[in-house]
């Protein structure tokens, strides 16, 4: 019976809500400060403090272990996605074209927001308070938003070739 032994671990709340969340904000801050070296060039001690710090302040605060754990599980089935559709196109040798890179990046991005509003709830309370006129509101708002953006950046690489 080791097998169900070593599952009931892996779903103890403690392990769940307190062990997990706060390795893995840990090793997020950690790689976050070995990576730009804010404390300084070769800080690792103070790294390792600081990190502890903000991880044991992240699950004193529930609210957001909960949202991490909301969130948590969407953000992975995204890197399985985005893994899948770079594998696909890699197979079949395909380079992506600037266009085709700035799409994907927009459809994961408004995915990611909508993740973000799912799991802190909001999106549920937006969305039984709101008409259909505002939703198309929104939604237009957006639309003319990313069309500003895109046209932006365009026009930046146009500006740039000039001499």
């Amino acid at each position: 019976m080791a097998g169900t032994e070593t599952l009931s671990f892996i779903t103890n709340p403690f392990f769940s809500n307190i062990i997990l969340p706060f390795l893995l904000i840990f090793v997020v801050v950690f790689a976050i400060l070995e990576k730009s070296e804010i404390l300084g060039k070769d800080k690792k001690y103070a790294n390792v403090i600081v990190a502890l710090v903000i991880g044991f302040m992240f699950i004193a605060v529930q609210s957001f272990v909960g949202f991490t754990l909301r969130l948590i599980p969407l953000i992975s089935v995204f890197i399985v996605i985005l893994l899948s559709y770079f594998l696909i196109f890699g197979f079949i040798g395909v380079h992506q074209s600037k266009g085709l890179q700035i799409t994907m990046t927009i459809i994961f991005g408004i995915a990611f927001i909508a993740a973000v509003l799912w799991a802190t709830g909001l999106l549920t309370k937006w969305t039984a308070s709101t008409s259909k006129a505002d939703f198309i509101g929104v939604v237009t708002l957006v639309v003319i938003i990313g069309a500003a953006i895109a046209l932006t950046v365009s026009s930046k690489g146009q500006r740039s070739s000039q001499p």
